[in-house]
């Protein structure tokens, strides 16, 4: 009775240390797009949250449990993320019980293991149903190793668990088809293991009866997932997975062969060990190995999809505690054997510190900063600009933090017929003199780069950045109107390229305007090489206050793609930000080589250091 004491109190602090881990900076940084997307389905009525979840590509149950979360902790991002928390230190004190099946140390260490891992950790802190997923894989398999012969409350706790992981997310087949083959490797002899396969499938169409309802809609959804797959060799893709299970994605892959080493030989040993208690030791192998393997072999794996295996982190640490254990055991002395169950559990909780001290501080693993990046463009916009989402699930995450949906415009994901699209881009840009456009996932949403080449190649743009994986370039509307510039004569850059034909803004100009360009180059002979086009805004023989380079159209037309006499007509604008009302200032002009630096040298015209002063402005007061 006083071990048991004992154990009790151990598991209390380790439960409070993952609260702890899974709480400290949980509202740091911002939601990113997909927790954006969780925050405003919550928002919704339950009809709409199943009409959504419909349209979607994830079950509605994760949706629903944040609604009830919500209305008693609120909106906030702490309140959003903690539910995934809370789930996730459920999932340690699952971990602690099934462990304690085999010994108390084993369950103490795993729970340990589990609570201090970065992996857990990482989407304990984010507003998605990962961490859900995860609780109701340990929880069912937990489960199943406690149902016996006569029905009792651990068949109906694994019923409702395995339903409950359908209705979370659709990679929940891949945790039942672990513990079916768990399942029979955990059998003492193949007729006991088809029986005991038997009862599996038997409550698994219990679930199944409990999913029906959501079956058509999973069909339907998972029928027309089109997947974009990467082109990794499975070996690779193996170790990517393997590493992120240890170390999560917080930590270079240098920097992992360590506790990479530790945890999967720790596991090695549990594996290989005559451990039987509690199905732990094949229960644990399978689904360790299982949904990578199945991620793999049906060539779905993507780097975006390493979360699924998010399952297969509790089944480690068992293993791994588990060989902790083993080792220790051999030793003679009670004591003997504690001390090194304590120091095997400590070396594998210190080797992952690192992950988990970049997951809190390391802004180069921080998640996408939608927060800053919407206070960035708030500080700057006007009343009349608009702001463009080239991607799904920006507009939702971007509306949390503006408050409303004011001159946003989410753009058709993937569009069928570019003539319709062309026309929501005219009317948006004749509404609005300037534009922020957010680009992310390119490659999916807009494979063809039709949008960014639209707008590259009628609009004005003036100004790129990233935050983070997110691209926001700056454009002035497409309708600025514009007046010619006399040039003369040509004036040519270099030996090969020649500006023909220039044309500006008409004034009035005030700060922050986009100062619109259109500039018709000539190729004379071909061109090598790719030239970046520079226009700089300021006093001569000064640092530019404003300034914009890109190539020619926007990398769309490079320089060493120009042929001879074709003319290449490249919009750009310059950001009038760093000015001053009322001042006058000069805009100047020229090229350099991309890769060198190298400016062209301007033979046909007065300039200055390869800059050709092109006209002077007045920035209205």
């Amino acid at each position: 009775m006083r071990a048991r004491g004992w154990a009790l109190w151990i598991a209390l602090l380790i439960v409070l240390l993952a609260f702890a881990l899974r709480l400290h900076k949980l509202d740091a940084q911002s939601l990113w797009y997909d927790e954006g997307n969780s925050a405003r389905i919550a928002e919704r009525s339950v009809q709409l949250i199943l009409e959504g979840a419909a349209g979607d590509i994830h079950p509605p149950l994760y949706y629903l449990l944040l609604k009830v979360w919500r209305l008693g902790a609120g909106g906030s991002e702490m309140a959003l993320r903690s539910l995934s928390a809370f789930a996730s230190v459920l999932t340690v004190a699952v971990i602690f019980a099934w462990g304690s099946k085999a010994r108390q140390h084993v369950g103490a260490a795993a729970a340990l293991l589990l609570a201090a891992s970065p992996f857990s950790v990482y989407y304990a802190q984010e507003a998605r149903m990962y961490a859900l997923l995860a609780l109701w894989a340990a929880l069912s398999t937990w489960a199943w190793a406690n149902v016996r012969q006569r029905m009792g409350g651990f068949d109906a706790l694994f019923v409702l668990s395995t339903a409950a992981g359908l209705y979370t997310h659709y990679a929940y087949p891949f945790v039942i088809a672990a513990q079916a083959l768990g399942t029979l490797l955990g059998a003492r002899c193949a007729r006991a293991g088809l029986a005991r396969l038997a009862r599996f499938g038997l409550l698994g169409v219990g679930a199944l009866v409990l999913f029906a309802p959501w079956l058509p809609v999973a069909l339907r959804q998972l029928g027309g997932w089109d997947v974009a797959r990467e082109r990794v060799g499975a070996f690779d893709a193996l170790l990517t997975l393997a590493r992120t299970l240890v170390v999560g994605r917080t930590l270079p892959a240098a920097q992992s062969a360590v506790p990479l080493v530790l945890w999967l030989g720790a596991a090695a040993l549990g594996a290989l060990s005559a451990e039987r208690k509690g199905g732990m030791r094949a229960q644990g192998v399978a689904l360790l190995f299982v949904p990578a393997a199945l991620l793999v072999g049906l060539g779905a794996y993507r780097e975006a999809y390493l979360k699924f295996v998010l399952v297969s982190v509790a089944p480690l640490c068992l293993l791994s505690a588990l060989g902790a254990s083993n080792v220790a055991v051999r030793l003679a002395h009670p004591w003997a054997q504690r001390g090194a169950m304590l120091l095997g559990t400590a070396a594998l909780v210190v080797s992952v510190l690192p992950a988990l001290r970049n997951l809190y501080d390391d802004p180069t693993y921080a998640r996408d900063d939608y927060r800053g990046l919407q206070r960035w463009i708030a500080a700057r916009a006007r009343p009349d600009d608009a702001v463009l989402f080239l991607a799904p699930n920006q507009w939702e995450v971007y509306t949390y933090y503006q408050g409303n949906d004011r001159n946003l415009y989410p753009l058709r994901y993937r569009p069928e017929r570019y003539d319709q699209v062309a026309q929501q881009l005219e009317a948006i840009t004749a509404a609005h003199p300037r534009l922020f456009v957010i680009y992310y996932g390119e490659r999916e949403a807009d494979p063809e780069g039709w949008y960014e080449q639209w707008l590259n190649a009628n609009a004005f743009k003036a100004h790129e950045h990233w935050v983070g994986n997110v691209r926001v370039a700056v454009y002035g509307s497409s309708q600025l109107a514009l007046q010619t510039l006399d040039l003369k004569t040509p004036i040519r850059f270099g030996e090969a390229i020649a500006l023909v034909g220039a044309h500006v803004g008409r004034p009035p100009w005030r700060a922050g305007d986009v100062l619109p360009l259109e500039l018709h180059w000539q190729a004379l002979t071909p061109i090598p090489r790719r030239y970046k086009v520079f226009v700089h805004v300021g006093e001569p023989n000064a640092p530019p206050k404003a300034q914009f380079d890109s190539e020619p159209r926007h990398g769309n037309v490079p320089t060493s793609a120009w042929q001879p006499d074709a003319v290449v007509v490249d919009r750009r604008g310059v950001w009038l930000e760093g000015v001053s009302p009322g001042e006058t200032i000069a805009v100047f002009l020229g090229l350099y080589d991309a890769d060198t630096g190298v400016r062209l040298p301007i033979a046909s015209a007065p300039a200055e250091e390869g800059r050709l002063p092109l006209f002077t402005i007045r920035v209205a007061p």
